[in-house]
């Protein structure tokens, strides 16, 4: 039988810093919105997140870890 996602827990996202003085801040677990296995920009806009870099971590012990690198970054535009 094939795992669902939301057993694991969320994909944890952080913020990149954009300058020399801002910290790295985690922002906590999320679902993609639109049931996707990974994170795009438009799913990051469609949950509120404002433009920047961010870095995000495959949920520990999912088959997804053995399909995709464990840490993505996604960009959201302006």
């Amino acid at each position: 039988m094939a795992e669902k996602l939301g057993e694991r827990g969320g994909f944890k996202i952080w913020r990149n810093p954009s300058a020399r003085w801002e910290c790295v801040t985690y922002l906590g677990d999320y679902y993609p919105p639109r049931g996707h296995h990974f994170f795009t920009a438009e799913d990051l806009k469609d949950l509120g997140f404002t433009p920047g870099q961010y870095t995000i971590r495959v949920p520990e012990g999912t088959a997804l870890t053995r399909l995709i690198s464990k840490w993505q970054t996604v960009k959201v535009p302006e």
